[in-house]
């Protein structure tokens, strides 16, 4: 929170606490950020979510999609053929609808862009602990 721009404003949260056993940081909303802010532009894995507005869906997918990682978004809308729509427009590895951090066990879960290489969970993240060689020999000769 020592790095925030002066322009930002937390509207709850934003502490550290220091308990047995560990630590905590407080549930935290931050609003007045800009684009290029680097808790836009950055993947933050804590308890700490960022408000941002916009005009229009195109504005808010290329918001969105204007960010060096890719690994995870949200949209929460009961209308289904925007749901359908901005989820294909988003350049993320998974798109929750409606929810936040549901995994199948039998789907792929990975980013895009900076938010890592390759997957893990399902039969397709095993490919990227294998390596495949062909041999073939032919006998009688």
């Amino acid at each position: 929170m020592d790095r925030l721009p002066s322009h930002a404003e937390i509207l709850t949260g934003g502490k550290a606490q220091r308990l047995n056993g560990g630590y905590y940081f407080e549930p935290t909303l931050i609003a007045g950020l800009k684009q290029h802010d680097e808790m836009i532009q950055t993947e933050v894995f804590a308890s700490v979510q960022t408000v941002q507005t916009f005009k229009d869906e195109a504005q808010a997918i290329e918001m969105a999609n204007d960010v060096d990682f890719g690994l995870a978004a949200s949209i929460w809308s009961e209308n289904h053929g925007r749901v359908i729509r901005t989820s294909q427009d988003l350049d993320f590895g998974q798109v929750w609808v409606n929810c936040h951090l549901v995994q199948a066990a039998e789907m792929p879960n990975g980013g895009f862009k900076h938010s890592g290489h390759g997957n893990d969970l399902s039969t397709e993240a095993i490919e990227g602990y294998t390596r495949v060689k062909h041999i073939m020999s032919l006998t009688g000769r």
